[in-house]
């Protein structure tokens, strides 16, 4: 069943009205690379990260490297992009029963009104949506409904995707947000600052989650460091070699022209199928090149690296710029397959940076860790009322059943809870647990929960001391404190003397 595409009076859809606007933007940029072909894909300081939206969450690869090239011409510095809705809903709030107030500072008053700016065009950006029906009944039902449900169900379904046309605005060019929620606004800044996993040595950059890659074999074909003058993709072989990284300018330029060639072996045929026999200097062949090195730009952009056009991709550059003049839908399957390739290759290394920061978090709690603690945890901060002191009035019932899972899970006979001041992480993609992210692909490195500002509980043994009561009249009877928030919660319940002995605390190890 084909998407039905909404038309303007001009007989031409949102659909193709944005991918004429999706290639303008990408001969623009090309004409400017074709004068100087020295020049980065994205002009440093411009855009800061990948863009994102209001929550966090960044665009695909087609989306992305659109609003790139549409943040760089027009100035905006911030990477955050949000649709006309979502700016203005910014202006309330809703309740538990879901009615919407105007949204309110700690005293009371009305917070000031956040809107775009007068005159400010929005930039268009495709998101898939996806209608579900019952192949019998022909009921529709809602996509995540139809993600929880086993294979066998599924048969019973058809499911239609649809390719719709959204417009966004940036929230720092063409908002108020940063004079009518300042807080918000530097929260933003701070969130999307450019944070690269590069560490200085001398002249040369280092890429740890790379290095580690290369060397533990750990992307989806070997790379091989080679003294020599050639960086390619072997297909037959189904390798990557490039020269030895002291032969670059710098460390930069070696990780940039790696991404180009692991952006190849992504359309290997065990992998998204992509590659087909195709003769050198063909169009076929200047179409795969033209997805790698837009993957490549993706890619190291995301990670704060500047990425010029490879040498080897400088005579496809007019065959490009003829293919998005006579044909701008040329641009859609190769941004989707760019969209594909990035995205492999960022979750390959997002996987293995999670594996060397686990590693490290070890080696330092091993180093620091008394005998009886049981280390640390990113706890979701709406949790931790209930953690800390058993409050569970601000969470509802099914968010205490995943705390408690949690709790029983990782410690059966108590706990001591420590909050660590200093270390609460914002939009954390990876909280000790939390509701969960039905998109993620896990088996990609994609974290299994959605982001939650979190902050790091220490966990200990729940111990007690046993305290004896001076009162003669009840003898020499002993009683137990205890550290264990939840024991104290249920203690609440028992009926207590009207005299009690002083509570004693007793943090062992400590």
């Amino acid at each position: 069943m084909a998407a039905k595409k909404n038309y303007n009076s001009d007989g031409r859809s949102a659909e193709d009205r944005t991918l004429d606007k999706f290639a303008e933007l990408l001969i623009e940029k090309l004409e400017t690379i074709q004068a100087d072909w020295k020049k980065p894909w994205f002009t440093e300081g411009v855009t800061a990260s990948l863009p994102k939206n209001l929550s966090g969450r960044e665009y695909n690869g087609m989306n992305s490297m659109m609003l790139m090239l549409h943040a760089e011409k027009e100035g905006f510095k911030m990477p955050v992009w949000a649709t006309f809705d979502r700016i203005t809903g910014l202006n309330y709030v809703k309740d538990k029963q879901g009615v919407k107030h105007e949204a309110k500072d700690s005293e009371g008053n009305n917070l000031p009104l956040v809107s775009v700016n007068k005159g400010a065009k929005s930039f268009p950006v495709f998101i898939t949506t996806f209608t579900v029906v019952d192949k019998e009944t022909k009921e529709k039902i809602k996509y995540d409904d139809y993600r929880q449900m086993t294979e066998q169900d599924r048969e019973r379904y058809n499911v239609y995707p649809k390719l719709s046309v959204y417009n966004v605005f940036n929230v720092e060019g063409q908002t108020n947000l940063k004079e009518a929620r300042p807080e918000l606004f530097k929260k933003l800044q701070e969130q999307n600052e450019v944070n690269r996993p590069v560490q200085q040595e001398g002249e040369m950059f280092s890429f740890p989650a790379i290095d580690h890659m290369i060397a533990e074999n750990k992307w989806i074909c070997p790379i091989k460091p080679t003294y020599g003058d050639s960086a390619y993709y072997s297909i037959s072989k189904n390798e990557i070699v490039i020269p030895e990284k002291k032969q670059f300018k710098n460390g930069e330029s070696f990780y940039s022209n790696l991404a180009h060639e692991m952006g190849h072996s992504t359309g290997a045929e065990n992998q998204l199928n992509r590659l087909k026999p195709s003769a050198f200097g063909s169009k076929e062949y200047a179409r795969e090149e033209l997805v790698a090195e837009m993957s490549a730009a993706l890619v190291s952009q995301r990670y704060g690296m500047s990425k010029t056009l490879k040498e080897d991709s400088l005579p496809y550059l007019k065959g490009w710029l003829n293919s998005l003049k006579e044909e701008p839908a040329f641009i859609k399957t190769v941004l989707q397959d760019v969209k594909k390739a990035s995205g492999m290759i960022n979750q390959h290394i997002d996987k293995v940076q999670m594996e060397l920061d686990k590693a490290k978090e070890v080696k330092q709690e091993t180093a620091n860790q008394v005998s009886d603690n049981y280390g640390s945890y990113d706890i979701p901060k709406w949790a931790l009322p209930y953690i800390m002191n058993g409050d569970a009035s601000g969470i509802s019932d099914h968010e205490q059943e995943l705390v408690d899972k949690f709790l029983e899970k990782n410690f059966p006979d108590g706990f001591i809870p420590e909050v660590e001041e200093g270390e609460g992480k914002e939009l954390n993609r990876y909280p000790a647990f939390g509701e969960r992210n039905e998109n993620a692909l896990t088996d990609r490195g994609e974290s299994p929960y959605l982001a939650v500002d979190t902050v790091s509980v220490k966990f200990s043994p729940g111990g007690y001391m046993e305290t004896v009561s001076d009162d003669k009249e009840d003898g020499r009877s002993q009683e137990a404190a205890t550290d264990n928030p939840k024991e104290r919660l249920a203690a609440k319940a028992i009926p207590q003397p009207e005299e009690q002995q002083e509570e004693v605390h007793f943090h062992r190890g400590r």
